[in-house]
């Protein structure tokens, strides 16, 4: 008999400045397989591309200081690569974390707008207020650092709030019924940098 293939994570970095290293890291932690790792605004042309990369066990989808609302070529890619996992076509688990939150809310349906008028940022160490998560069954509350000036304002269709930060109506989401998981928080960030909330 064949020996079963590793598990393959494929991380998705859409950092537009600099790669985010620590994060990759910290997301990957002890994973036992193989790990992927994509940028494609830093590098163009570094996928997914089309067709390739559902045969993951796994994807991570990280934060970025673009928006889920800038229409970029790599963004259009992205979201096309995107759509069949989204749609249950390609039933990849997947975990979106801040602008993969947004960006995915937004290819499904959602909308994704500023949290507050003046467009500041919502930056530091906070507590949300997690409800039925299917990841975090037990879990009632949960120290997040916060690190973003957007949010999901509307849900898309097949989606439920599971966590709560005022002023963040929802600060996590997952789908009824796919393996799809979106947090607005960074759980990949070490609490010290943010405590006073000025980093």
């Amino acid at each position: 008999a064949a020996m079963p293939r590793p598990p393959r994570l494929l991380v998705i970095d859409p950092s537009i400045a600099w790669p985010e290293d620590e994060g990759v890291a910290e997301t990957v932690g002890d994973w036992p397989g193989e790990v992927r790792v994509l940028r494609p605004s830093l590098a163009p042309g570094d996928g997914p591309a089309p067709g390739d990369g559902y045969d993951a066990d796994g994807i991570v989808l990280l934060g970025s200081r673009a928006s889920a609302n800038d229409d970029l070529p790599w963004l259009r890619s992205l979201g096309a690569w995107l759509a069949p996992v989204l749609r249950g076509e390609r039933p990849v688990p997947l975990l979106g974390i801040c602008f993969g939150h947004q960006l995915v809310a937004k290819l499904a349906g959602g909308t994704v707008g500023f949290v507050h008028a003046d467009r500041h940022a919502e930056l530091g160490v906070r507590e949300s207020l997690l409800d039925g998560s299917r990841l975090l069954p037990e879990a009632r509350r949960m120290r997040v650092v916060a690190s973003h000036s957007e949010e999901v304002k509307d849900l898309p269709p097949g989606y439920r709030v599971v966590a709560r930060r005022p002023p963040v109506a929802a600060d996590a989401l997952e789908h009824e019924s796919l393996p799809v998981f979106t947090v607005q928080f960074h759980p990949e960030a070490y609490e010290e940098p943010w405590l006073d909330g000025r980093r």
